[in-house]
Formats: structure tokens, sequence, C-alpha cells
């Protein structure tokens, strides 16, 4: 009867162990998961702040192209 129960409560605690494992990393994920979202959220608006630089800088390249027209346009 004592082998038995010994057998379960080895048995629970190696159930304890295991789980502490998986609660270890749940946790490791869900921080994994916050740097990856904070992350993201970064890289977008770097993403969007780099595409209105490009943007000012091809209107502006296109005045310029526009304007060099001009000039050709009237040397001929």
């Amino acid at each position: 009867m004592e082998k038995g129960m010994q057998d379960i409560m080895e048995k629970i605690n190696a159930i304890k162990t295991e789980l502490d494992h998986v609660e270890g990393r749940v946790i490791t994920t869900r921080e994994h998961m916050a740097h990856v979202e904070e992350f993201m959220g970064k890289l977008s608006k770097e993403i969007i702040e780099g595409f209105h630089v490009l943007s000012t800088k091809i209107n502006s390249l296109t005045e310029e192209v526009k304007h060099l027209e001009e000039i050709v346009s009237k040397k001929k």
C-alpha cells in the first residue's frame, strides 16, 4: 500500500514538474510575443515615416524634372 502511495506521489510530482516547465515556456512565449508586437509597432512607424520621406523626395524630383523640361523646351 505504501509503495502504491509513493508511486502516486512520484507521478504527481513529475506532473507538477512538467507543469512548471510548461508554465515557464508560456511565460517566455508571452514575453517574446510582447517584444515582437513592440518591434512590429516600431517597424511599422518607421516604414510609414520612410514612405513619407520618400514621397517628399519623389515630389521634389518631379518638380525639378518639370522645371528642367521647361528650360529645355524654351531652348528649342
